[in-house]
């Protein structure tokens, strides 16, 4: 019945493109500071086989979209083989197909690659033809890359990249989109700013990437208004940093990968603001937030792979190094951080220990002792978030994490997974237990809360059957409480989460070389693990190597 009811409100709604009208005001483009920077940055340690690839795939008008070499038509989602109509309203598409596919695709991040390997590469033949890029200035098949503000604004930046390298490539400029390239960036920069996703039950990273892409085009741009829009827009990003990022600089979101995303997004704000020699509080606020996020990020990538905690949807607003094989390797991310603040490499994080051991009496309660795992035969370090939700020990051969704390979005947990006191083990280049990623989100809903699931994370094995959720229920969390840390230091963890109003305690403690984790409730029965992910590389049911990249 929501179903159906979802479907007739939305064909009474008009499309977003519907609304936008051009204001018809004059944009000039003002080359930035900031681009021979990001230019040393990114001619360093260059993939040029990968820039090759991409660039003859971009010949033959194909891409790559989470993984997968396809066509690059802006109204198909080639996993489901599903075609959007031109009157496309709804955000999703429940179980029949994913919009987040035309949407990477109409982001064109494709064409970042493209620039730099024309840049790089002499004697590039000039007969670059990306004409079908005027398919979205008419826009009259593709309405479906409109539906979302957010994507619209990842393409902006693009294309302001794009802009930015032209200076640079004399043949690009005599190249037939070239001459429509700025009505193009301010066509999106106007439908940015008339659409914000500033509403609803939770304002997160979308209305902060709109605000980014926003900022970026006023560096990039003079224009009637220009200082009211800086301010403003300083002012917007000022408000939502506060409201989006905790105590301890960590992103509200209660995900990883989102957390790098939004990394992305400050370093935009960050050389935007340099751009337009304005270096007010923000910016040294931003400049702390990278700091900060930059070692969280490195402390939680293992073997080069960035640790999924929460939703995974493989979102960039720097493209140029991502590595499309190899996309939870975000390595490049931290070397452009500590590029542009060098400073990075110098700090150290302190940890407060924690103990606020309540009065409990374990010896009463329902218990397990699980396997034991051998780890740390050298001496180790121990790292809190407590304001994420991640506790770490770690050394240069082994890391051990666990996940209890705040549910993401103040609660909402749009991007969070079914994972308080759950823990990941990597030893020796090897996983012994990792958390499975995102795999899909609308499109196919079962899977979607799969990947989710108690199931599916290393956390208690409790008999439990949580109440089923619907399509609607797959961007919150309805069955599990925040977690609550009684005690944290170098060689104990005591914590407890309510799943289902079902209290379970698990207890951590690392001595003589040996990590042993228990389990007690005296709520629901528990069971033991005899054995982690020792022989799976670390995966407990499936895995999830990025959005849509199953294994």
């Amino acid at each position: 019945m929501k179903l159906l009811i979802y479907n007739f409100l939305f064909l009474f709604k008009r499309n977003r493109y519907s609304y936008y009208k051009a204001s018809g005001k004059n944009y000039s483009y003002s080359h930035p500071d900031y681009f021979q920077d990001i230019l040393t940055f990114l001619t360093k340690n260059v993939n040029k086989r990968d820039l090759k690839n991409i660039f003859q795939n971009f010949l033959s008008k194909k891409t790559y979209v989470f993984g997968r070499n396809v066509e690059i038509i802006f109204n198909k989602d080639f996993f489901n083989n599903f075609i959007f109509s031109n009157k496309v309203k709804k955000p999703a598409f429940f179980n029949k197909a994913d919009v987040k596919v035309p949407y990477e695709i109409g982001r064109l991040q494709f064409l970042q690659k493209v620039m730099l390997y024309l840049f790089i590469e002499e004697n590039q033949d000039s007969k670059l033809n990306i004409s079908y890029l005027n398919e979205i200035i008419s826009s009259k098949k593709n309405k479906i890359i409109w539906n979302s503000p957010m994507d619209v604004a990842i393409r902006m930046m693009s294309l302001i990249f794009v802009k930015n390298f032209s200076n640079k490539i004399e043949f690009f400029k005599k190249s037939s989109i070239y001459a429509n390239l700025d009505s193009i960036i301010s066509k999106d920069f106007e439908f940015v700013k008339m659409n914000y996703e500033k509403e609803g039950n939770v304002v997160g990273n979308h209305y902060f990437v709109e605000l980014t892409s926003t900022l970026f085009f006023i560096a990039n741009y003079d224009y009637d208004g220009k200082e009211v829009d800086l301010r403003l827009t300083i002012d917007e990003i000022s408000k939502e940093i506060e409201l989006q990022f905790n105590k301890d600089f960590t992103n509200f979101e209660g995900s990883s990968h989102y957390t790098a995303l939004m990394m992305e997004a400050l370093v935009v704000i960050y050389i935007s603001l340099q751009s337009l020699k304005i270096e007010n509080e923000l910016y040294k606020k931003i400049k702390e937030i990278l700091i900060v996020n930059n070692y969280f990020l490195k402390l939680i990538t293992n073997n080069g792979e960035l640790s999924q905690i929460g939703d995974n949807d493989s979102g960039r607003l720097f493209y140029f190094q991502h590595d499309e094989q190899e996309p939870l390797n975000l390595q490049w991310l931290n070397n452009l951080i500590e590029e542009i603040i060098p400073e990075c490499k110098n700090y150290k994080h302190i940890s407060e220990n924690i103990d606020e051991s309540e009065k409990i009496d374990f010896t009463i309660l329902n218990n397990v002792t699980h396997k034991e795992i051998k780890a740390f035969k050298n001496d180790f370090n121990h790292y809190s978030f407590p304001e994420f939700g991640l506790f770490i020990w770690k050394n240069s051969e082994d890391y051990f994490s666990i996940r209890c704390g705040e549910v993401g979005q103040n609660g909402v947990g749009g991007h969070s997974h079914y994972d308080q006191l759950s823990i990941e083990c990597f030893l020796n280049d090897q996983w012994i237990a990792r958390d499975p990623g995102t795999g899909t989100y609308t499109d196919n809903i079962k899977k979607r809360n799969k990947f989710r699931s108690l199931e599916y994370h290393w956390g208690p094995l409790v008999e439990m059957n949580l109440p089923k959720e619907d399509a609607f229920d797959c961007f919150k969390l309805n069955y599990m409480s925040n977690g609550k840390v009684l005690k944290f230091d170098k060689f104990n963890f005591v914590g407890y989460a309510d799943f289902n109003g079902k209290r379970v305690y698990r207890k951590v403690s690392l001595s003589e070389e040996t990590i042993t984790i228990q389990d007690f409730s005296s709520d629901v029965e528990l069971d033991e693990y005899t054995s982690w992910g020792e022989e799976s590389n670390g995966i407990k049911v499936e895995f999830s190597k990025g959005y849509k990249r199953f294994i």
